[in-house]
């Protein structure tokens, strides 16, 4: 029985409430319409993504500079990467996929139903390594209604491996480890949060995890048994 004597519950975005539609984030559904990957390359692709990663850090608020960044993203890796059929086009159908369409995303199964009854118990929040383009996906699904602060990396200018993006909901929260439960999918990230003092929980809805150091849960409805 996991203790739930916790007022605020953080939760991340990836891996907890929605996974890529594709099974990649950045090879999204667009980019396998447009490009054959078949013939990819995908350590290389990796080496390149990971090259450019940077520009996909840059502080950005409107869907517009998201767009862009994702276009500049696209370009650089796929004329570094030497891609045959390659033009601007592509890059930008890709950036647009990626910014202004759903189809990028899936909701793991009863996700709204869990958050209902979480929302019910607790004040939920939502801590994202993301851009804004997440939170017209999650208004679509009537999602952004249950959380009572929906942070979002891009806005600061900070992940959570940098620690700071912590600081935002424990600041304006006034959080101590009595008081809130961060979920996350990534054990990193958990060791980053509790390094601050707050208590985690592993998501593995996919159920392959072998071990971790933090007690692992495979669905929200576990915080209720």
């Amino acid at each position: 029985m996991i203790n739930m004597n916790y007022k605020y519950l953080i939760l991340d975005f990836g891996g907890v409430i929605a996974y890529p539609a594709s099974g990649s984030w950045d090879i999204t559904p667009k980019f396998k319409e447009l490009i054959d990957t078949s013939q990819l390359d995908l350590e290389r692709f990796k080496s390149i993504r990971k090259k450019h990663g940077h520009i996909l850090s840059e502080q950005i608020t409107t869907l517009e500079e998201e767009y862009d960044m994702f276009r500049r993203f696209y370009s650089s890796i796929l004329r570094e990467y030497d891609y045959s059929s390659y033009d601007d086009l592509i890059a930008s159908e890709i950036a647009y996929n990626r910014t202004y369409q759903f189809d990028k995303y899936k909701l793991y199964d009863n996700i709204e139903d869990e958050l209902e009854k979480l929302h019910k118990k607790y004040i939920l929040i939502l801590l994202t390594d993301n851009w804004p383009c997440v939170l017209p996906y999650l208004q679509e699904h009537g999602l952004d209604k249950l959380f009572a602060k929906i942070y979002i990396s891009s806005f600061y200018g900070v992940e959570k491996k940098d620690g700071t993006f912590f600081d935002y909901p424990i600041e304006e929260y006034n959080l101590s480890s009595e008081k809130v439960l961060f979920i996350d999918d990534n054990e990193s990230n958990l060791d980053i949060a509790s390094s601050k003092g707050i208590d985690v929980l592993h998501m593995d809805r996919e159920r392959k995890l072998v071990r971790s150091k933090y007690r692992i849960i495979n669905d929200l409805y576990s915080l209720e048994r």
